[in-house]
């Protein structure tokens, strides 16, 4: 390779160096020295943890997200200190949860300073207030009319349970029990015919000596049943407005916080 060709080949590889150490140079500015890029907005509070995570998640590295509280207090308990104020004032946005979660927001966003405030949770389109029986029932109502129909068949036999399954979709799911299969009682009543009727049982089976332990033994299984507690309804709704004709809706408290219906 001749001297003139080698020059040619040197001058173009220092050229396409110093474009390259220009790219970095020029992507080394885009960021500052905390390492945040260009898009950066500033310090973001939020009322809860819950609102935090929400928040995180969308705005990524984008932004600083605060938590107000700084102590491990629950969130209907917690009332901000002077100095969690002035960290809110001194923040571009806050989160809140909102529906009266946080008693004490009302009245901090009536403060003077207090940055931007977003409510994270409203109420549903066309609710005024927050009453869950009530959100609960008309939703129930609209699928009674208008949801999927489902219908299923509880077997008799213990063994065969596994082959019906119930998911937990929304939509109306109807429950049938079916008819009590009695064609073999009168087999088994044919066959011990005799025995039932046999002469030689007749006294004990009116023995005087086990009238008083056939008696306790009702008690006992009495008691037994006794013991089981049963779920009783707290609220029965008969015939709400918007349901089909004799609709009756019974309303249990099985924990949690809200009615299950």
């Amino acid at each position: 390779m001749s001297t003139k060709t080698l020059r040619v080949l040197f001058v173009s590889a220092i050229m396409i160096m110093t474009s390259l150490a220009g790219c970095i140079e020029s992507s080394e500015d885009s960021t500052d020295d905390s390492g945040q890029s260009d898009e950066y907005y500033g310090t973001i509070m939020t009322s809860t943890y819950h609102v935090q995570q929400l928040v995180s998640a969308v705005v990524g590295d984008t932004a600083n997200v605060e938590l107000m509280s700084t102590s491990n207090i629950p969130v209907h308990d917690y009332n901000p200190t002077a100095i969690d104020i002035e960290r809110l004032k001194s923040s571009d946005a806050f989160f809140y949860h909102g529906l009266e979660l946080e008693p004490w927001v009302t009245g901090t966003l009536s403060s003077e300073g207090i940055p931007p405030s977003y409510m994270t949770h409203t109420m549903p389109s066309g609710e005024i207030t927050l009453d869950y029986t009530t959100m609960l029932v008309n939703d129930l109502c609209d699928q009674l009319n208008n949801g999927d129909k489902v219908s299923n068949t509880l077997l008799s036999y213990e063994d065969q349970a596994d082959q019906l399954e119930i998911h937990l979709e929304k939509g109306v799911q109807t429950l049938t029990f079916p008819a009590a299969d009695t064609s073999h009682d009168g087999h088994d009543h044919d066959d011990h015919g005799d025995e039932d009727g046999h002469d030689d049982h007749g006294d004990e089976d009116g023995h005087d000596d086990h009238g008083d332990e056939d008696g306790h033994d009702d008690h006992d299984d009495h008691d037994a049943h006794a013991d089981h507690a049963h779920a009783e309804a707290e609220k029965v709704i008969n015939n709400p407005v918007n349901c089909p004709a004799n609709t009756v809706i019974s309303v249990f408290h099985l924990g949690g916080e809200h009615p299950k219906v």
